[in-house]
């Protein structure tokens, strides 16, 4: 295809943009999740203090926030191949910059770069492979580029702790930084692709960064991750309340469980309605907190994990193609990044609401009116976008 080619939208899914879009999104994944368990430890190492180091990981999320709304805006004027390299750069300088700088002030530099390149890879990469999914399959396409960056978060630290103990913690953030470049590399052949961008519109307004649209789709999703925030802050803590070991197993079964049921509530989703899959999804989650509330040992605590794996993989790819199918796919960038927006703010409030909960109520009490926190919300969101639904009349 040349320059003067006019874009369309590929009639197969697995077709090879897709493909390298996938393969693209599985190596910026692998690369984040192969330095985020051991950010801290390296830091200190150095000579930084903790409190330090918790501050420059959490620049990570500040930077992402700030910079979202902006990012959606780019992915739908700018060249989508061009973001995506450009992104990739800057996380691979941030990560080289890790690697070799020992100066403080220079690690908050790179952290910086490092994130304002993740918060565009993010929204882009999405923004650019809805370009490559059929219409009739967007909530299946989606659900495997969910499954792209799951294969990161679960394999992935794994992988970049080996590294650092076979070597050194440099030469893990040296592998992450070549992942980046090798998704760099592999984008130049997609240049070719005259992508349409929306740039009949020179100003801008907030509907370009921000649009409402997409809100009643971001709210619940925002729930989901607030949860998320909650589960990975204090599911440890929690297990140690009953002296449970090895509850890490909680986490990699229930990656497991979501990588297995995305494909298919992505197919159902596009077969027969959101309906389908997210009313049942929220409810599932709902329930899969209340349980955990009341469990006492690793089995029934892996239990509730699988329970909301399937609650939440079957819901979370079928609000974002709602979200992109309601915006509009000529407005996918904002459309993701209003959608990741909420999700950048459940992830960051959960913990800070969960903390505030177990400082007023000690011990068992206190997670349990965290759990059932996390669950009301879940069910007065699924109730609120059940009357949307309906009001809207959307399949």
């Amino acid at each position: 295809m040349n320059q003067t080619n006019v874009f369309q939208t590929p009639d197969k899914l697995w077709n090879a943009s897709y493909i390298l879009i996938l393969t693209v999104s599985t190596l910026s994944s692998f690369s984040f999740y192969m330095v985020a368990t051991i950010m801290s430890k390296y830091l200190v190492s150095l000579g930084a203090t903790i409190a330090f180091a918790g501050f420059v990981v959490g620049m990570f999320s500040i930077t992402s926030l700030v910079c979202r709304p902006f990012c959606g805006l780019m992915a739908d004027r700018l060249n989508n191949i061009w973001l995506l390299i450009v992104s990739n750069v800057l996380m691979a300088i941030g990560l080289v910059g890790f690697a070799w700088s020992s100066s403080m002030p220079m690690m908050i530099v790179f952290r910086i770069i490092n994130g304002v390149g993740f918060s565009i890879n993010g929204t882009v990469q999405m923004a650019a492979a809805v370009r490559f999914i059929p219409t009739n399959r967007t909530a299946e396409g989606i659900g495997y580029m969910g499954i792209s960056q799951l294969i990161g978060s679960a394999c992935a630290p794994a992988v970049g702790i080996e590294i650092a103990e076979a070597f050194d913690m440099s030469t893990t953030f040296l592998a992450a930084a070549g992942m980046c470049i090798l998704a760099g590399v592999m984008l130049v052949f997609m240049l070719k692709i005259n992508l349409p961008v929306n740039n009949s519109r020179k100003g801008i307004v907030f509907s370009d960064i921000f649009d409402v649209k997409a809100l009643p789709f971001t709210l619940p999703y925002s729930t989901f991750s607030f949860t998320n925030g909650i589960i990975n802050g204090y599911l440890v803590m929690f297990a140690d309340h009953f002296g449970i070991a090895k509850v890490s197993l909680y986490f990699t079964i229930y990656a497991v469980a979501v990588f297995l049921v995305r494909p298919i509530s992505g197919k159902l989703m596009d077969t027969k309605g959101l309906r389908y899959t997210v009313f049942p999804g929220m409810l599932m989650c709902a329930a899969s907190l209340i349980m955990l509330a009341y469990c006492t040992t690793l089995p029934a605590i892996i239990a509730s994990g699988i329970l909301r794996a399937l609650g939440q993989g079957a819901a979370q790819p079928s609000l974002q193609a709602g979200c992109i199918n309601r915006v509009g796919r000529d407005r996918s960038g904002v459309a993701t990044s209003t959608y990741f927006l909420g999700g950048d703010v459940g992830q960051g409030v959960g913990p800070m609401v969960g903390g505030a909960i177990l400082a007023r109520i000690a011990g068992l009490a206190g997670y349990q009116a965290m759990f059932f926190l996390c669950a009301g919300l879940m069910l007065a969101l699924m109730v609120y976008f059940y009357f949307f639904v309906k009001k809207e009349n959307i399949r």
